[in-house]
């Protein structure tokens, strides 16, 4: 495949992942076994045993444009911006000079928790799936693309890392009006592959493209290798192409911390604070693969842009790696900060909430504003309503609902369900996708957290 088609895979397996934040709307809604997630000081209503892999499915995706900035539709068919029949001034009106898009995925293969004897204290163990994966690209990369000129392109980037988490959570309260919680995890890396170009610039000459390349691989995965050619210096290269994989087992270990807490400031005032994925994984240096590349390549004969032209035949597979020796292989994960408050009217029945959400991604942080409303007509029911704000820019209007009676216990929160949709059912308006759902059955006693300040007092919910 061509290095355009390449790119169109990249771009369409991020969309159809449906991708870099936390589901935010689900924060203030009582009584899910996901909410811990987001602040390990939350606990449900009862103890639960999730179903596997229903019990919590979390995707979600984040970046700097919107979808309607990606797909167009064309003769009743969606496509990417990249095809020929998307005009290069319309493709190229709402991109940035860093394009951003960043997934993470969340599959909860194992999970169930229990309050103790005081039905204050929770405890829960989960198993967890996690994929992250993060892309930098340029402008000049998709102006070349479409429009075929010589240009100059700088840093394009693509992290993708996986890993199994098991987690033990315990939260409690220290007073009356402040409860904690901390999850330690537990972390085995599965893979992880980071390639960086530092330089891609291409020109047009009389009957020819040249295209002076540079950049790094580094991939960590047990049972990968490469194919290695020698050179006449007594080097060895490999390409992208020359890749052979058959799963061999873990290949990295780590460790992670969740830390969280709320405060009941009044009696219908509640504030709450969380940093999540304070951690590391040490990949195993021994499976790690890593290749520097510095490289002039000529492509005759190919013409760039327009709808009727052919695509040029940059295939990354071409790309010729010189094998390097592997660099230091402790990474840190990107952490999460979450700060919340919530006012509660009507007795409880009725709550607004406020949070701040920052997520550290390798390539930018982002910065998420989320308000809501949250109507909880009995203790066992919550219809929540959000509105999302990413880097200053209207973002996306949440839904979610939890359903969870003595016999089941059912969450969903998606911000996918309003708005304009194409008729393929993806929101054009909005720069992230976010869906999170999860089933479980609750066992044992519900929760008797009884706030002794609050007036008459009423049972503490929280």
């Amino acid at each position: 495949p061509t290095m355009k088609k390449r790119i169109l895979t990249l771009v369409a397996v991020l969309l159809a992942s449906a991708a870099a934040a936390q589901n935010t709307t689900a924060y203030f809604m009582e009584g899910t076994t996901f909410r811990s997630q987001l602040n390990p000081a939350f606990a449900p209503l009862q103890g639960y045993v999730n179903i596997p892999v229903l019990g919590g499915v979390s995707v979600n995706m984040n970046g700097n444009l919107s979808l309607d900035r990606i797909l167009y539709p064309v003769n009743g068919s969606l496509v990417t911006l990249l095809d020929g029949a998307v005009p290069a001034e319309t493709a190229l009106d709402g991109l940035h000079s860093r394009n951003l898009l960043g997934l993470d995925t969340r599959v909860n293969l194992i999970g169930f928790g229990s309050f103790t004897r005081n039905h204050r204290n929770f405890w829960s163990f989960d198993l967890n799936l996690r994929v992250m994966t993060e892309t930098h690209l340029p402008y000049e990369l998709f102006d070349f693309l479409k429009r075929g000129q010589s240009t100059t392109i700088r840093d394009i980037g693509v992290y993708a890392e996986s890993f199994i988490e098991a987690g033990f959570n315990y939260s409690m309260p220290i007073t009356d009006k402040l409860y904690v919680g901390a999850r330690a995890k537990f972390l085995v890396g599965a893979g992880r592959a980071h390639l960086n170009i530092d330089r891609f610039d291409v020109s047009l000459n009389e009957d020819s493209w040249t295209a002076d390349a540079s950049g790094r691989i580094d991939v960590t995965a047990a049972g990968l290798d490469f194919e290695t050619t020698p050179t006449s210096d007594g080097r060895e290269t490999f390409q992208l192409d020359d890749a052979d994989y058959s799963f061999k087992g873990p290949a990295g270990y780590g460790f992670a911390l969740d830390l969280g807490a709320t405060y009941q400031v009044l009696p219908d005032l509640q504030v709450s604070l969380a940093v999540n994925d304070l951690g590391f994984i040490c990949w195993s240096k021994s499976d790690t693969r890593t290749g520097v590349m510095n490289k002039d390549l000529n492509f005759e004969g190919v013409v760039i842009g327009g709808p009727d032209a052919p695509e040029a035949d940059f295939d990354l597979g071409e790309f010729e790696f010189e094998t390097a020796a592997a660099p230091a292989t402790t990474k840190m994960l990107r952490a999460t900060i979450n700060a919340g408050v919530e006012y509660d009217l009507l007795r409880h029945k009725l709550g607004l909430g406020l949070l701040y959400n920052v997520r550290l991604w390798k390539y930018k942080a982002l910065h998420n504003l989320m308000a809501s409303v949250n109507y909880r007509p009995i203790r066992w029911f919550t219809l929540t309503g959000s509105y999302s704000f990413v880097e200053n820019r209207a973002h996306a209007v949440g839904f979610a609902l939890n359903c969870c009676p003595s016999w089941i216990n059912f969450y969903l929160a998606t911000d996918i369900l309003v708005g304009k949709h194409t008729p393929q059912f993806l929101p054009v308006k909005q720069n992230s996708i976010n869906l999170t759902l999860g089933l479980g059955i609750p066992i044992g006693p519900r929760s008797k957290r009884v706030a002794a300040y609050t007036p008459g007092g009423n049972v503490n919910y929280r």
